[in-house]
């Protein structure tokens, strides 16, 4: 079934061909130059119709390249058979011209379509690349390129940087109580709370399992206490419905920011990694500053 439309257009040639002796003349002088000429073209644009069957698997962009094609074949087709019938209306290579005019603005929007759709996967599988799966935020990977990079300008422009390590208190209770389903919804439920308490411009990534990290550009420690508190609190009302019962949660955070001497990013994590260490030694649910 994937070839009949090529099969019909070789079908619908071959029976014209049979046919047209039938009702046209021939040439007095037949041009065989031009009639091998048009005729390998045409051959390979017939070609080409089955090909595109094979290697074009975008709905839009096939239709537009079907069509453009068909009307090029047509075109040469014609082109092909005048070489060797006398058509005896003097229209024929105007209608051939307007068909190959037609076949090649369709096969132009087919290929702009194939460009833009390249560029929307290339774009897709960026992203894809650079965000957590489950959560949709950004990913480790990506997030170390980031801290990098915030680092490398709060120490060129004196710009204060900060930084929230975030850990989901007893998330292992919850994945053994109430199963893996429940603890991923947990895990977006959480994500979705905190990218919307974020400024634009705050960068928020996903540290592997229920471990989180927030970079605050341009923002002091006690700035970011602050934002630590505000994301402990709006945890507290987040609640999950099972059939039995309503899954609550707190969260565990620690605070560090930007120091003048600080020669590498990864030292603030370091404290801001024992700052949620003590809050969590402190009972959890608690944000820490260090």
């Amino acid at each position: 079934m994937k070839y009949i439309y090529p099969v019909f257009v070789l079908v619908l040639s071959i029976l014209f061909m049979m046919s047209d002796g039938g009702f046209y003349e021939l040439n007095t002088d037949i041009d065989y130059f031009g009639l091998a000429l048009y005729g390998s073209i045409t051959i390979i644009m017939l070609l080409a119709l089955f090909i595109v069957q094979k290697i074009i698997d975008v709905e839009e962009v096939y239709y537009y390249l079907m069509a453009g094609f068909t009307f090029v074949y047509v075109s040469l087709f014609m082109s092909t058979m005048e070489k060797v019938y006398a058509y005896p209306v003097s229209e024929v290579t105007t209608l051939e011209d307007l068909f190959r005019l037609v076949g090649f603005g369709f096969v132009i929007v087919a290929i702009i379509k194939w460009i833009k759709y390249n560029e929307d996967v290339k774009k897709k599988l960026i992203e894809l690349a650079s965000i957590d799966d489950l959560t949709g935020v950004m990913n480790r990977r990506v997030f170390d390129i980031e801290l990098k990079r915030e680092f490398a300008n709060a120490k060129r422009y004196r710009k204060d940087l900060s930084l929230i390590t975030i850990d989901l208190d007893n998330f292992k209770e919850i994945n053994d109580k109430h199963g893996h389903f429940f603890g991923d919804l947990v895990l977006k439920m959480f994500t979705k709370e905190v990218a919307s308490l974020l400024r634009e411009g705050d960068i928020f990534s996903r540290w592997g399992g229920d471990e989180f990290i927030v970079l605050l550009p341009q923002t002091g420690k006690k700035g970011a206490l602050k934002v630590a508190e505000k994301i402990r609190y709006a945890v507290k009302n987040i609640h999950i419905r099972t059939d039995h019962t309503n899954i609550y949660f707190t969260v565990s955070l620690g605070v560090s920011g930007y120091e003048s001497d600080d020669k590498d990013a990864m030292l603030i994590m370091e404290r801001a990694d024992k700052a949620l260490y003590d809050a969590k030694k402190a009972g959890r649910d608690k944000s820490v500053l260090l």
